[in-house]
């Protein structure tokens, strides 16, 4: 058989329905999954989010988040002397949704969650909360949950 260019030219564009083909197939194994699954109201209200930042920038100490190995649990804290009117704190992976989880920071300063049933790696923690005063705060931190 005489190679032309036809020829080249089928073989070019079945090499490539056959790659194309291969990338739908192998994208479709995984679910598609959100980091955040209101991210446009997020987008949205980005002003009041980047305000919120500011507010905890101006504190005089920071929020603290510490995971603890031998307890297995991670502690979200306010800094001293501050205690969260209402308030929330977020625990997330950027990988899936599935594994979210969220503690009220109702009349307290600090929120405590279990590192037992989570996947060892990156997480997102993230604290909102509006002292008795009105006055709104948002803080956000990367931690590593260790392997058991």
């Amino acid at each position: 058989m005489k190679f032309n260019w036809g020829t080249g030219i089928v073989i070019f564009f079945t090499l490539f329905a056959g790659s194309m083909i291969f990338a739908v197939v192998s994208t479709t194994k995984y679910p598609p999954q959100l980091v955040q699954k209101d991210y446009y109201a997020l987008d949205l209200n980005y002003q009041d989010r980047l305000e919120r930042k500011q507010n905890t920038a101006a504190l005089a100490n920071a929020p603290v988040a510490v995971v603890d190995p031998a307890s297995k649990s991670i502690k979200a804290q306010l800094p001293e002397g501050m205690v969260a009117n209402k308030g929330t704190v977020k625990c997330y992976r950027s990988a899936t949704s599935r594994e979210d989880v969220t503690a009220s920071l109702d009349n307290t300063a600090s929120a405590t969650f279990a590192t037992g049933d989570m996947t060892p790696g990156r997480w997102h923690l993230e604290m909102e909360w509006e002292t008795t005063d009105g006055k709104k705060y948002f803080w956000e931190t990367a931690l590593i949950v260790p392997g058991t």
